[in-house]
Protein backbone atom coordinates (compact mmCIF):
# COMPACT_ATOMS: atom_id res chain seq x y z
CA UNK A 1 0.00 0.00 0.00
CA UNK A 2 2.28 2.91 -1.25
CA UNK A 3 0.44 5.64 0.47
CA UNK A 4 0.92 4.12 4.00
CA UNK A 5 4.14 3.13 3.14
CA UNK A 6 4.79 6.88 2.44
CA UNK A 7 3.97 7.28 6.22
CA UNK A 8 6.32 5.34 7.70
CA UNK A 9 8.96 7.16 8.46
CA UNK A 10 6.55 10.56 9.08
CA UNK A 11 5.16 9.06 11.98
CA UNK A 12 8.32 7.46 13.95
CA UNK A 13 8.33 10.81 15.74
CA UNK A 14 4.46 9.71 16.41
CA UNK A 15 5.50 6.19 17.72
CA UNK A 16 8.19 7.31 20.02
CA UNK A 17 11.31 5.52 20.14
CA UNK A 18 15.13 5.19 20.38
CA UNK A 19 18.45 3.45 19.32
CA UNK A 20 18.86 2.12 22.92
CA UNK A 21 17.78 -1.66 22.49
CA UNK A 22 16.22 -1.44 26.03
CA UNK A 23 13.77 1.52 24.57
CA UNK A 24 12.75 -0.93 21.54
CA UNK A 25 14.20 1.08 18.51
CA UNK A 26 11.72 0.91 15.41
CA UNK A 27 14.79 1.36 13.22
CA UNK A 28 17.17 -1.23 14.37
CA UNK A 29 17.07 -2.89 10.84
CA UNK A 30 16.72 -1.43 7.27
CA UNK A 31 13.13 -3.17 6.35
CA UNK A 32 15.13 -3.28 2.81
CA UNK A 33 17.55 -5.89 4.69
CA UNK A 34 16.36 -10.01 4.95
CA UNK A 35 16.14 -10.72 8.66
CA UNK A 36 19.33 -13.46 8.62
CA UNK A 37 20.14 -14.08 11.81
CA UNK A 38 18.43 -14.85 15.48
CA UNK A 39 19.77 -11.08 16.51
CA UNK A 40 18.02 -9.74 13.61
CA UNK A 41 14.81 -10.62 14.76
CA UNK A 42 15.63 -9.78 18.06
CA UNK A 43 16.37 -6.37 16.72
CA UNK A 44 12.77 -6.31 14.61
CA UNK A 45 10.98 -7.42 17.26
CA UNK A 46 12.24 -4.06 19.80
CA UNK A 47 10.72 -1.92 16.98
CA UNK A 48 7.29 -3.67 16.73
CA UNK A 49 7.36 -2.65 20.77
CA UNK A 50 8.48 0.61 20.22
CA UNK A 51 4.97 1.49 18.23
CA UNK A 52 3.05 0.54 21.16
CA UNK A 53 4.22 3.48 23.11
CA UNK A 54 2.17 5.85 20.57
CA UNK A 55 -0.53 3.72 20.03
CA UNK A 56 -1.85 2.94 23.91
CA UNK A 57 -0.94 6.86 25.03
CA UNK A 58 -2.38 10.48 24.65
CA UNK A 59 -4.94 11.42 22.07
CA UNK A 60 -5.16 7.68 20.87
CA UNK A 61 -6.80 6.30 23.79
CA UNK A 62 -8.62 9.87 24.90
CA UNK A 63 -9.95 11.26 21.97
CA UNK A 64 -12.84 8.97 21.85
CA UNK A 65 -13.56 9.67 25.73
CA UNK A 66 -13.89 13.21 24.37
CA UNK A 67 -16.61 11.77 21.81
CA UNK A 68 -18.97 10.53 24.51
CA UNK A 69 -20.05 12.00 28.00
CA UNK A 70 -16.80 11.83 30.28
CA UNK A 71 -16.10 15.20 29.41
CA UNK A 72 -16.82 19.22 29.58
CA UNK A 73 -14.47 21.33 27.28
CA UNK A 74 -13.75 24.71 29.57
CA UNK A 75 -14.61 28.01 27.84
CA UNK A 76 -11.59 29.40 26.51
CA UNK A 77 -10.82 25.80 25.48
CA UNK A 78 -8.70 26.68 22.42
CA UNK A 79 -10.41 23.81 20.67
CA UNK A 80 -7.70 21.70 21.63
CA UNK A 81 -9.33 18.21 20.07
CA UNK A 82 -12.26 20.07 19.42
CA UNK A 83 -13.38 18.37 16.48
CA UNK A 84 -13.51 14.82 18.56
CA UNK A 85 -15.93 16.87 21.47
CA UNK A 86 -18.22 18.84 19.06
CA UNK A 87 -18.60 16.02 16.28
CA UNK A 88 -17.08 18.03 13.57
CA UNK A 89 -14.62 15.76 12.35
CA UNK A 90 -12.94 15.80 8.79
CA UNK A 91 -11.05 13.46 6.62
CA UNK A 92 -8.42 16.04 6.79
CA UNK A 93 -8.08 15.46 11.02
CA UNK A 94 -4.68 14.62 12.40
CA UNK A 95 -5.22 12.09 15.17
CA UNK A 96 -7.17 9.84 12.79
CA UNK A 97 -4.70 9.86 9.85
CA UNK A 98 -2.23 9.62 12.44
CA UNK A 99 -3.62 6.32 13.55
CA UNK A 100 -4.38 4.92 10.66
CA UNK A 101 -1.16 5.52 8.73
CA UNK A 102 0.87 4.60 12.10
CA UNK A 103 -1.22 1.48 12.70
CA UNK A 104 -0.34 0.00 9.80
CA UNK A 105 3.06 0.74 9.58
CA UNK A 106 3.18 -1.08 12.53
CA UNK A 107 1.41 -4.05 10.92
CA UNK A 108 4.09 -3.68 7.72
CA UNK A 109 6.57 -4.11 10.77
CA UNK A 110 4.53 -7.17 12.09
CA UNK A 111 4.10 -8.76 8.85
CA UNK A 112 8.33 -8.34 7.70
CA UNK A 113 8.71 -10.34 11.29
CA UNK A 114 6.25 -12.67 10.64
CA UNK A 115 7.57 -13.74 7.43
CA UNK A 116 11.23 -13.15 8.30
CA UNK A 117 11.14 -15.38 11.76
CA UNK A 118 9.36 -17.92 9.33
CA UNK A 119 12.24 -18.14 7.00
CA UNK A 120 14.92 -18.87 9.21
CA UNK A 121 12.65 -21.67 11.20
CA UNK A 122 12.05 -22.72 7.48
CA UNK A 123 16.06 -23.01 7.59
CA UNK A 124 16.22 -25.60 10.16
CA UNK A 125 19.86 -24.51 11.04
CA UNK A 126 18.97 -23.30 14.53
CA UNK A 127 20.00 -24.36 17.60
CA UNK A 128 17.17 -25.78 19.72
CA UNK A 129 17.28 -22.56 21.99
CA UNK A 130 17.38 -19.95 19.22
CA UNK A 131 14.72 -22.15 17.42
CA UNK A 132 12.60 -21.28 20.97
CA UNK A 133 13.54 -17.51 20.68
CA UNK A 134 12.84 -17.17 16.97
CA UNK A 135 9.39 -19.14 17.74
CA UNK A 136 8.47 -16.94 20.24
CA UNK A 137 9.42 -13.20 18.31
CA UNK A 138 6.77 -14.84 15.37
CA UNK A 139 4.38 -15.37 18.52
CA UNK A 140 4.61 -11.57 19.70
CA UNK A 141 4.65 -10.16 16.26
CA UNK A 142 1.10 -12.55 15.28
CA UNK A 143 -0.49 -11.19 18.77
CA UNK A 144 1.15 -7.49 17.60
CA UNK A 145 -0.83 -7.64 14.74
CA UNK A 146 -3.71 -8.77 16.16
CA UNK A 147 -3.70 -5.73 18.66
CA UNK A 148 -2.86 -3.60 15.79
CA UNK A 149 -6.40 -4.85 14.15
CA UNK A 150 -8.43 -4.54 16.58
CA UNK A 151 -7.31 -0.89 17.47
CA UNK A 152 -7.89 -0.10 14.09
CA UNK A 153 -11.57 -1.86 14.01
CA UNK A 154 -12.60 0.14 17.63
CA UNK A 155 -11.35 3.11 15.37
CA UNK A 156 -13.11 2.73 12.07
CA UNK A 157 -15.57 0.01 12.61
CA UNK A 158 -18.95 -0.34 13.71
CA UNK A 159 -19.68 -2.81 16.62
CA UNK A 160 -19.33 -6.29 15.37
CA UNK A 161 -22.65 -8.03 15.57
CA UNK A 162 -22.13 -11.68 14.77
CA UNK A 163 -25.56 -11.75 13.07
CA UNK A 164 -24.31 -8.51 10.42
CA UNK A 165 -20.44 -8.88 10.35
CA UNK A 166 -20.40 -10.45 7.26
CA UNK A 167 -21.94 -7.12 5.69
CA UNK A 168 -20.36 -4.63 7.44
CA UNK A 169 -17.13 -3.00 6.34
CA UNK A 170 -14.06 -3.86 8.14
CA UNK A 171 -10.67 -2.32 7.40
CA UNK A 172 -8.18 -3.59 4.82
CA UNK A 173 -6.22 -7.05 6.30
CA UNK A 174 -2.73 -7.14 5.01
CA UNK A 175 -0.68 -9.86 5.93
CA UNK A 176 2.55 -9.69 3.97
CA UNK A 177 5.19 -6.98 3.24
CA UNK A 178 4.86 -5.91 -0.47
CA UNK A 179 4.69 -2.12 -0.47
CA UNK A 180 3.51 -1.62 -4.12
CA UNK A 181 2.79 1.27 -6.62
CA UNK A 182 0.81 -0.31 -8.11
CA UNK A 183 -3.11 0.94 -7.03
CA UNK A 184 -5.14 -1.78 -8.67
CA UNK A 185 -3.17 -4.03 -5.98
CA UNK A 186 -4.24 -2.12 -3.07
CA UNK A 187 -6.69 -4.32 -0.89
CA UNK A 188 -10.49 -3.16 -0.40
CA UNK A 189 -12.17 -2.94 3.26
CA UNK A 190 -13.44 -6.12 3.04
CA UNK A 191 -15.97 -7.41 5.62
CA UNK A 192 -15.76 -6.68 9.80
CA UNK A 193 -15.62 -10.55 9.84
CA UNK A 194 -12.28 -11.05 7.67
CA UNK A 195 -10.81 -8.76 9.90
CA UNK A 196 -12.18 -10.18 13.22
CA UNK A 197 -11.37 -13.41 11.97
CA UNK A 198 -7.21 -12.13 10.99
CA UNK A 199 -7.69 -11.12 15.03
CA UNK A 200 -8.26 -14.25 16.51
CA UNK A 201 -6.32 -16.60 14.47
CA UNK A 202 -3.24 -13.97 14.61
CA UNK A 203 -4.54 -15.02 18.72
CA UNK A 204 -4.86 -18.01 18.05
CA UNK A 205 -1.15 -18.33 16.77
CA UNK A 206 0.01 -16.42 19.39
CA UNK A 207 -1.17 -18.64 21.81
CA UNK A 208 0.82 -21.37 20.44
CA UNK A 209 4.17 -19.56 20.63
CA UNK A 210 4.20 -16.95 23.32
CA UNK A 211 5.95 -18.96 26.04
CA UNK A 212 6.33 -16.59 28.32
CA UNK A 213 4.74 -16.60 32.14
CA UNK A 214 2.43 -13.83 32.95
CA UNK A 215 3.99 -11.31 35.43
CA UNK A 216 2.89 -8.10 37.08
CA UNK A 217 3.88 -5.06 34.96
CA UNK A 218 5.75 -6.84 32.09
CA UNK A 219 7.43 -5.35 29.49
CA UNK A 220 6.38 -7.69 26.95
CA UNK A 221 3.98 -9.70 25.83
CA UNK A 222 3.25 -12.51 27.75
CA UNK A 223 0.91 -15.83 27.98
CA UNK A 224 -1.29 -13.55 30.33
CA UNK A 225 -1.88 -10.64 27.85
CA UNK A 226 -2.71 -13.13 25.06
CA UNK A 227 -5.48 -14.25 26.95
CA UNK A 228 -6.40 -10.73 28.39
CA UNK A 229 -6.69 -9.62 24.57
CA UNK A 230 -8.83 -12.62 23.60
CA UNK A 231 -10.77 -12.07 26.66
CA UNK A 232 -11.37 -8.16 25.44
CA UNK A 233 -12.04 -9.51 21.75
CA UNK A 234 -14.61 -12.34 22.60
CA UNK A 235 -16.24 -9.39 24.11
CA UNK A 236 -16.17 -7.49 21.53
CA UNK A 237 -17.27 -9.95 19.64
CA UNK A 238 -20.13 -10.63 21.75
CA UNK A 239 -18.84 -13.91 22.12
CA UNK A 240 -19.70 -14.17 26.10
CA UNK A 241 -18.64 -18.04 26.76
CA UNK A 242 -14.81 -17.04 25.64
CA UNK A 243 -14.91 -13.80 26.98
CA UNK A 244 -16.24 -15.33 30.74
CA UNK A 245 -13.64 -18.05 30.84
CA UNK A 246 -10.36 -15.91 29.17
CA UNK A 247 -10.97 -13.20 32.00
CA UNK A 248 -11.47 -16.00 34.98
CA UNK A 249 -8.34 -17.69 33.97
CA UNK A 250 -6.30 -14.63 34.40
CA UNK A 251 -8.60 -13.83 37.69
CA UNK A 252 -8.32 -16.90 39.57
CA UNK A 253 -4.70 -17.60 40.23
CA UNK A 254 -4.78 -14.18 42.05
CA UNK A 255 -1.33 -13.11 40.40
CA UNK A 256 -2.45 -9.39 39.90
CA UNK A 257 -3.15 -7.99 43.61
CA UNK A 258 -5.37 -5.18 43.65
CA UNK A 259 -3.78 -1.89 45.65
CA UNK A 260 -5.95 -1.77 48.59
CA UNK A 261 -5.47 2.05 49.70
CA UNK A 262 -5.94 5.42 47.59
CA UNK A 263 -2.57 6.84 48.53
CA UNK A 264 -0.85 3.50 46.85
CA UNK A 265 -3.37 3.40 44.15
CA UNK A 266 -2.18 7.10 43.11
CA UNK A 267 1.44 6.15 43.84
CA UNK A 268 0.74 3.66 41.84
CA UNK A 269 -0.31 4.95 38.90
CA UNK A 270 2.60 7.77 38.90
CA UNK A 271 5.10 5.36 39.29
CA UNK A 272 3.96 3.02 37.02
CA UNK A 273 4.59 0.19 38.98
CA UNK A 274 0.86 -0.83 39.49
CA UNK A 275 0.47 -4.57 41.01
CA UNK A 276 -2.80 -5.23 38.93
CA UNK A 277 -1.10 -4.73 35.86
CA UNK A 278 -0.14 -7.31 33.33
CA UNK A 279 1.15 -5.63 30.69
CA UNK A 280 2.31 -1.88 29.80
CA UNK A 281 4.67 -0.09 27.07
CA UNK A 282 8.38 0.13 28.39
CA UNK A 283 10.00 4.14 28.90
CA UNK A 284 13.13 4.39 30.41
CA UNK A 285 13.39 8.33 30.77
CA UNK A 286 12.19 11.20 29.24
CA UNK A 287 14.28 10.47 25.84
CA UNK A 288 11.86 7.48 25.44
CA UNK A 289 8.32 8.25 25.98
CA UNK A 290 4.79 7.75 25.23
CA UNK A 291 2.39 10.85 24.02
CA UNK A 292 0.88 13.36 27.01
CA UNK A 293 -2.20 13.97 28.24
CA UNK A 294 -2.22 17.29 29.23
CA UNK A 295 -5.07 18.45 27.81
CA UNK A 296 -6.83 17.58 31.29
CA UNK A 297 -4.09 19.60 33.02
CA UNK A 298 -1.57 21.41 31.33
CA UNK A 299 0.19 22.77 33.93
CA UNK A 300 3.20 23.74 32.24
CA UNK A 301 4.88 25.54 35.21
CA UNK A 302 4.97 22.93 37.31
CA UNK A 303 3.56 25.58 39.70
CA UNK A 304 0.75 24.49 42.28
CA UNK A 305 -2.65 26.28 41.85
CA UNK A 306 -1.85 26.89 37.94
CA UNK A 307 -3.58 24.15 36.27
CA UNK A 308 -5.30 25.25 32.75
CA UNK A 309 -7.18 22.14 31.69
CA UNK A 310 -9.02 22.24 28.24
CA UNK A 311 -11.37 19.30 29.51
CA UNK A 312 -12.76 19.09 33.06
CA UNK A 313 -15.14 15.59 34.53
CA UNK A 314 -18.68 15.21 33.76
CA UNK A 315 -20.59 15.72 36.99
CA UNK A 316 -22.65 12.21 36.46
CA UNK A 317 -19.38 10.76 36.29
CA UNK A 318 -17.78 11.63 39.53
CA UNK A 319 -21.24 11.18 41.69
CA UNK A 320 -20.54 7.65 40.64
CA UNK A 321 -18.19 7.55 43.24
CA UNK A 322 -18.94 7.02 47.13
CA UNK A 323 -16.78 8.69 49.46
CA UNK A 324 -14.18 5.92 50.15
CA UNK A 325 -13.73 4.71 46.89
CA UNK A 326 -10.22 4.57 46.58
CA UNK A 327 -10.42 5.51 42.78
CA UNK A 328 -11.03 8.92 43.94
CA UNK A 329 -6.89 8.72 43.88
CA UNK A 330 -7.58 9.44 39.93
CA UNK A 331 -9.79 13.23 40.61
CA UNK A 332 -8.40 15.83 42.72
CA UNK A 333 -10.36 18.96 43.45
CA UNK A 334 -8.51 22.26 42.73
CA UNK A 335 -8.69 25.99 42.36
CA UNK A 336 -8.14 27.28 38.54
CA UNK A 337 -7.96 30.64 37.49
CA UNK A 338 -6.16 31.08 34.37
CA UNK A 339 -8.57 29.92 31.62
CA UNK A 340 -11.41 30.00 33.78
CA UNK A 341 -11.96 30.56 37.20
CA UNK A 342 -13.61 27.88 39.44
CA UNK A 343 -13.04 24.82 41.96
CA UNK A 344 -13.36 21.38 40.44
CA UNK A 345 -12.24 17.89 40.24
CA UNK A 346 -9.87 17.13 37.26
CA UNK A 347 -8.10 14.02 36.30
CA UNK A 348 -5.11 13.24 37.37
CA UNK A 349 -4.58 9.65 36.46
CA UNK A 350 -2.14 10.69 34.54
CA UNK A 351 0.13 13.02 36.39
CA UNK A 352 3.40 12.22 34.59
CA UNK A 353 5.78 10.11 35.50
CA UNK A 354 8.65 11.60 37.32
CA UNK A 355 11.31 9.09 36.16
CA UNK A 356 10.43 10.44 32.47
CA UNK A 357 10.52 13.86 33.24
CA UNK A 358 13.81 15.84 32.82
CA UNK A 359 13.39 18.57 35.16
CA UNK A 360 10.64 19.18 37.63
CA UNK A 361 8.16 20.03 35.74
CA UNK A 362 5.29 16.79 34.53
CA UNK A 363 5.35 16.44 30.99
CA UNK A 364 1.84 14.23 31.85
CA UNK A 365 3.23 11.38 29.98
CA UNK A 366 2.92 7.58 31.97
CA UNK A 367 3.58 4.33 30.76
CA UNK A 368 0.29 2.69 29.67
CA UNK A 369 -1.32 0.08 31.26
CA UNK A 370 -2.42 -1.69 28.38
CA UNK A 371 -4.43 -4.70 30.40
CA UNK A 372 -5.31 -4.23 34.28
CA UNK A 373 -7.31 -6.80 35.97
CA UNK A 374 -9.76 -4.94 37.22
CA UNK A 375 -10.74 -5.15 33.32
CA UNK A 376 -11.24 -8.70 33.39
CA UNK A 377 -13.39 -8.67 36.23
CA UNK A 378 -15.54 -6.53 34.09
CA UNK A 379 -15.61 -9.00 31.33
CA UNK A 380 -16.28 -11.75 33.30
CA UNK A 381 -19.36 -9.56 35.12
CA UNK A 382 -21.11 -8.55 31.65
CA UNK A 383 -20.20 -11.89 29.76
CA UNK A 384 -22.21 -13.56 32.70
CA UNK A 385 -25.07 -11.39 32.55
CA UNK A 386 -24.72 -11.05 28.89
CA UNK A 387 -25.31 -15.49 29.67
CA UNK A 388 -28.06 -15.04 31.84
CA UNK A 389 -25.40 -15.90 34.77
CA UNK A 390 -26.66 -13.36 37.10
CA UNK A 391 -25.01 -15.36 40.29
CA UNK A 392 -20.88 -14.77 38.84
CA UNK A 393 -22.14 -11.49 37.32
CA UNK A 394 -22.78 -10.39 40.81
CA UNK A 395 -19.30 -12.10 42.15
CA UNK A 396 -17.50 -10.34 40.10
CA UNK A 397 -19.07 -7.16 40.18
CA UNK A 398 -18.89 -7.60 44.02
CA UNK A 399 -15.41 -8.73 44.30
CA UNK A 400 -14.42 -5.59 42.10
CA UNK A 401 -16.22 -3.91 44.70
CA UNK A 402 -14.81 -4.73 47.74
CA UNK A 403 -11.80 -4.22 46.99
CA UNK A 404 -12.17 -0.81 45.51
CA UNK A 405 -15.17 0.67 47.92
CA UNK A 406 -13.90 -0.26 52.07
CA UNK A 407 -17.19 -0.27 53.64
CA UNK A 408 -18.90 -1.91 50.49
CA UNK A 409 -21.25 -4.68 51.36
CA UNK A 410 -21.79 -7.21 49.19
CA UNK A 411 -25.11 -6.49 47.14
CA UNK A 412 -26.80 -8.52 44.69
CA UNK A 413 -28.92 -7.23 41.80
CA UNK A 414 -30.85 -8.91 38.83
CA UNK A 415 -32.47 -8.14 35.28
CA UNK A 416 -31.60 -4.47 34.07
CA UNK A 417 -30.62 -3.32 37.32
CA UNK A 418 -27.49 -5.37 36.64
CA UNK A 419 -26.57 -4.06 33.78
CA UNK A 420 -26.82 -1.01 34.57
CA UNK A 421 -24.64 -1.60 37.52
CA UNK A 422 -22.00 -3.14 35.29
CA UNK A 423 -22.15 -0.16 33.03
CA UNK A 424 -21.86 2.12 35.70
CA UNK A 425 -18.44 0.26 37.38
CA UNK A 426 -16.84 0.28 34.04
CA UNK A 427 -17.22 3.63 34.12
CA UNK A 428 -15.62 4.06 37.61
CA UNK A 429 -13.11 1.44 36.87
CA UNK A 430 -11.91 2.47 33.41
CA UNK A 431 -12.11 6.45 33.58
CA UNK A 432 -9.73 7.69 31.18
CA UNK A 433 -8.83 4.98 29.54
CA UNK A 434 -10.26 5.36 26.30
CA UNK A 435 -13.03 2.63 26.31
CA UNK A 436 -16.07 4.54 27.03
CA UNK A 437 -17.29 5.29 23.10
CA UNK A 438 -17.14 1.60 21.95
CA UNK A 439 -18.98 0.78 25.10
CA UNK A 440 -21.82 2.48 23.89
CA UNK A 441 -21.17 1.08 20.46
CA UNK A 442 -20.88 -2.29 21.76
CA UNK A 443 -24.17 -1.32 24.14
CA UNK A 444 -26.05 0.39 21.12
CA UNK A 445 -26.23 3.59 23.49
CA UNK A 446 -26.33 6.78 23.08
CA UNK A 447 -25.84 9.93 24.99
CA UNK A 448 -26.98 13.41 26.30
CA UNK A 449 -24.10 15.55 28.42
CA UNK A 450 -24.84 16.32 31.75
CA UNK A 451 -24.99 19.86 33.27
CA UNK A 452 -21.19 19.81 34.18
CA UNK A 453 -19.77 20.13 37.53
CA UNK A 454 -20.00 24.04 37.30
CA UNK A 455 -22.01 25.20 34.08
CA UNK A 456 -20.74 29.28 34.48
CA UNK A 457 -17.25 27.46 32.77
CA UNK A 458 -18.31 25.38 30.17
CA UNK A 459 -17.55 26.04 26.63
CA UNK A 460 -21.71 26.97 25.57
CA UNK A 461 -23.65 25.68 22.27
CA UNK A 462 -24.94 22.67 20.31
CA UNK A 463 -22.27 19.93 20.60
CA UNK A 464 -20.41 20.76 23.29
CA UNK A 465 -22.25 21.12 26.45
CA UNK A 466 -25.70 20.67 24.34
CA UNK A 467 -25.05 17.55 22.99
CA UNK A 468 -27.29 14.32 22.41
CA UNK A 469 -26.12 11.44 20.46
CA UNK A 470 -28.39 8.49 19.12
CA UNK A 471 -27.50 5.02 19.10
CA UNK A 472 -25.32 3.56 16.68
CA UNK A 473 -24.54 7.30 15.68
CA UNK A 474 -22.37 6.95 12.33
CA UNK A 475 -19.97 9.75 13.58
CA UNK A 476 -18.79 7.17 16.46
CA UNK A 477 -16.88 5.96 13.48
CA UNK A 478 -14.08 7.95 12.36
CA UNK A 479 -12.76 8.80 8.69
CA UNK A 480 -10.88 6.97 6.45
CA UNK A 481 -8.33 9.60 5.91
CA UNK A 482 -8.63 11.26 3.00
CA UNK A 483 -5.13 10.65 1.48
CA UNK A 484 -6.29 7.30 1.33
CA UNK A 485 -9.22 7.11 -0.40
CA UNK A 486 -7.58 9.40 -2.93
CA UNK A 487 -4.65 6.80 -3.47
CA UNK A 488 -6.65 3.81 -3.20
CA UNK A 489 -9.56 3.30 -5.37
CA UNK A 490 -10.81 0.64 -3.42
CA UNK A 491 -11.18 2.24 -0.42
CA UNK A 492 -14.77 2.89 0.99
CA UNK A 493 -14.99 5.88 3.02
CA UNK A 494 -17.07 5.58 6.26
CA UNK A 495 -21.29 6.96 5.67
CA UNK A 496 -20.99 9.39 7.99
CA UNK A 497 -17.98 11.49 6.00
CA UNK A 498 -19.39 11.55 2.23
CA UNK A 499 -22.06 13.32 2.38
Amino acid sequence: MKKISLYIVALAALFVSSCNLEKYPYDAINKDEAMESVADCQQFRYGLYANTKGVFTGAFIYAQDLQADLYHAVDKFGNWQGPFYSYQLTTSESTPNSAWFGLYSAIANANFLIEGTQKLLEKGTLSEADTKSVQLYYGEACYLRAHFYFVLSQYFCEDYDPETADSKMGVPVVTVYAPTGEADKYPDRGTLAKTYKQITDDLAEAAKYVTTEGEVNSSYVTKDVVTALQARVALTMHDYETAYNKAVSLITPGTYKFVTTKAGLAEAWTKDNLSECLWQAKMVDASDRGNSYSYFIYNTTGVDGEDDPQYIPEDWCLNLYVDDDIRWAWFDKRNIHLRVTGNVYLLVKYPGNPALQSNDVSNYCNMPKIFHIGEMYLIAAEAAYSNNDYVNANKYLNDLRSARIPSWTKTDYAGLDLFREIREERVRELYGEGFRLNDLKRWHMGFTRSKGQDPSILFPGKNYVDCTREADDPFFLWPIPKDECQANPQMVQNPAYTR
